[in-house]
């Protein structure tokens, strides 16, 4: 036990989780109901291996899905920044329209706005509507 660090080990003593060691005729004990007799039973090393076998399958398919990214945190992050992205090319578009033409004769010192009110509310409301869907 050299790789385990020595405040883990003092735990051992500390924690008691439960359960305790026992060797292989303890684990599976059945009493007949008609001479009540003990009988241990004993799985077969094949029924062991079979099952193994299926559990190393499901986890070998879970793992192929993950790496698919059609299972787990992936799958959902690529989601997620492809809708933040569109999101954000559509406020782009909203915005840029405006800059731009707040730019145009910029050698002139006022702008004259008529009706901006609206115009500004109807952009902010599109604006909301994207980024917080309401």
């Amino acid at each position: 036990m050299t790789n385990i660090p020595e405040e883990y080990l003092i735990l051992r003593s500390q924690e008691d989780f439960g359960f305790s060691a026992v060797d292989e005729s303890g684990v599976k004990q059945v009493v007949d109901e008609n001479t009540l007799e003990t009988k241990v039973i004993r799985e077969s090393v094949s029924e062991s291996n079979e099952g193994i076998a299926r559990l190393e399958s499901k986890i070998d398919n879970m793992l192929e899905m993950y790496n698919k990214e059609k299972f787990g945190l992936n799958s959902k992050q690529t989601q997620m920044e492809s809708v933040v992205k569109s999101k954000l090319t559509e406020i782009e578009r909203l915005i840029m329209p405006l800059l731009v033409n707040l730019m145009k004769d910029n050698d002139k010192e006022y702008i004259y706005w008529p009706n901006r009110k609206e115009k500004i509310q109807d952009h902010v409301d599109k604006i909301l509507q994207l980024t917080r869907g309401s």
